[in-house]
């Protein structure tokens, strides 16, 4: 399972980076930075999963 952004879609609301902040990092222009897209452990895949339902661009998914 990998997370990706899509930055066309992200309106830097931070939801990301402040509340997952093992998965995201804040830019200095605001936009997320991946620390990591590979997710290795049930415990990443929740953190990912829960990225994405508050999201409020939808610009965050995961893929297979």
């Amino acid at each position: 399972m990998k997370v990706k952004v899509d930055y066309r879609k992200c309106e830097k609301a931070g939801e990301c980076y402040y509340n997952h902040s093992t998965i995201f990092q804040r830019t200095e222009n605001g936009l997320p930075k991946l620390l990591m897209e590979d997710l290795p452990t049930d415990a990443l895949r929740r953190e990912a999963e829960e990225a994405v339902e508050v999201c409020p661009a939808g610009a965050i998914s995961l893929v297979e």
